[in-house]
């Protein structure tokens, strides 16, 4: 058995019979979620291309499989990694319980997340971009539901990713020309140039970023949120392992002070977006937009730090994106908008949610006590270190993400209360907050962990792991 056949082409099977199942019930959730929990264990517990002797049974799981010409490979190195991505789907699966998704959710989530595993796999690496566009496309039937037209976000998101092909698969070729002769000023500005376009669409940059706030407004958050996430993160890995394959990338410092300058500009030009929002769906693009500048940062900072503080970052950055979406998303099913001027009965009536979505903006935004506040402090550590003017630009873009998570607070505690309509016939999973127990359970245990991390950060020992991936940038 071969490491690809779990966690590749098993969840994608999976996920395509799925589709077939036509009853309106929840077992291809259950199935779904079954499944996710086990390849999550599997990866946590067994070795890959270790012999395990379990009774007269001898099991290996191969690290290598070969499908039309093409290696897919999931070494030893990667199985934190491996744990992670599926501990993430199965929390997105769980979410699902409360935020209701649509009936194709399961089967075209476990779809997704194994070609996204399949873009991390492949070799020649490059193919990853291939792997990245056929995942979005899988996403469309969710993102825009039968009977539906697609509106300007999904068509713009299309196209901006379906441009990040030619421009990923153009750079590696030119990149195998650099490496040849590195002294070509020339190949090397068009291979730059080429990465930094590629990158650039694929993750939602400044200027490519519109197709996401716009599709905010068009679809279900936790749909858009899961997409962006997996989409994200897949996507800040593979160029990870971009700048760790070839020399000239890891050693020249103006790719790093690259990544800073964008990864400052998207923290800057997201939060100041985020400060005027008076829509919860495009304040959570914009919070993604922090995000990934975050992460962006992160990697420009370079050598070991660097990356220790990425992955400590991402670890969290999923924690709170999943949570928000997911109060987003049981929102959008009980009022008729998300804006925030309507939103206040709403959130009245569903404090646990309201609360929950708050803690999560200012979570993103760095807030001290919560979370991810270690990993963003290490970052303005080391920009403080690089460029004064870059320190500001992020500080100035938390600063305005916090502002959005302030008005969401004041939108909630300002609004008028409304008596509650009668509830007592609706199921467990559709009642307000303080009657609903998957909510209290969802709710506790979130603000628990966030707080726990925050106050106790050597929970996140599992980094340590995730960093080994990279030997030549963990120096």
């Amino acid at each position: 058995m071969s490491s690809a056949f779990l966690w590749i082409l098993l969840p994608i099977a999976v996920g395509a019979a799925l589709l077939l199942y036509r009853r309106k019930d929840d077992t291809p959730l259950y199935l779904a979620l079954g499944l996710s929990f086990i390849l999550t264990w599997i990866a946590w517990q067994f070795p890959i291309d270790v012999v395990l002797q379990l009774g007269s049974i001898s099991v290996e799981i191969a690290p290598t499989f070969t499908f039309l010409g093409r290696n897919f490979t999931l070494a030893e190195g990667q199985r934190m990694l491996l744990t992670f991505i599926y501990f993430a789907q199965t929390l997105w699966l769980l979410g699902a319980f409360l935020t209701r998704p649509g009936q194709l959710f399961p089967g075209l989530s476990l779809i997704a997340v194994g070609l996204f595993m399949a873009a991390l796999a492949v070799q020649p690496f490059l193919y990853a971009a291939l792997f990245l566009a056929a995942a979005f496309l899988v996403w469309v039937p969710l993102l825009v539901p039968p009977g539906t037209q697609p509106g300007r976000g999904m068509q713009r998101g299309l196209i901006f990713i379906l441009f990040s092909v030619p421009c990923i698969l153009f750079t590696g070729w030119l990149l195998t020309g650099v490496e040849g002769s590195p002294g070509n000023v020339t190949l090397v500005l068009r291979a730059g140039l080429l990465m930094a376009l590629g990158f650039g669409f694929v993750l939602a940059l400044f200027p490519f970023h519109s197709w996401v706030p716009m599709l905010a407004q068009e679809t279900q958050p936790y749909v858009l949120g899961f997409l962006t996430f997996f989409l994200h993160s897949v996507s800040l890995i593979f160029l990870l392992s971009f700048v760790e394959r070839y020399v000239w990338l890891r050693d020249n410092p103006a790719v790093f002070q690259l990544l800073l300058a964008m990864g400052s500009l998207g923290v800057f030009l997201g939060g100041v977006w985020a400060s005027q929002q008076r829509h919860l769906g495009r304040l959570m693009a914009f919070a993604g937009m922090v995000a990934t500048g975050g992460l962006l940062q992160a990697i420009g900072l370079g050598g070991a730090a660097g990356l220790q503080t990425f992955f400590a970052l991402w670890l969290l950055q999923a924690w709170v994106l999943w949570a928000l979406a997911a109060c987003l998303a049981v929102l959008y099913r009980r009022v008729p908008s998300l804006q925030l001027e309507q939103l206040g009965p709403a959130l009245q009536r569903h404090p646990l949610l309201a609360a929950t979505a708050v803690a999560a903006l200012l979570a993103l935004a760095g807030l001290p006590l919560l979370g991810p506040f270690a990993a963003h402090l290490a970052i303005w550590h080391g920009l403080g270190q690089q460029s004064v003017g870059l320190l500001m630009l992020s500080l100035l873009g938390s600063l305005g993400l916090l502002t959005g998570g302030l008005r969401l607070l004041h939108a909630w505690l300002s609004a008028t209360p409304t008596p509650e309509p009668p509830e007592e016939r609706l199921p467990a999973s559709q009642r307000p907050d303080m009657a609903n127990p998957y909510v209290w359970v969802f709710s506790l245990l979130w603000m628990v962990a966030l707080l726990g991390y925050g106050l106790l950060p050597s929970f996140l020992a599992p980094v340590q792991r995730l960093v080994l991936m990279f030997p030549q940038l963990f120096q």
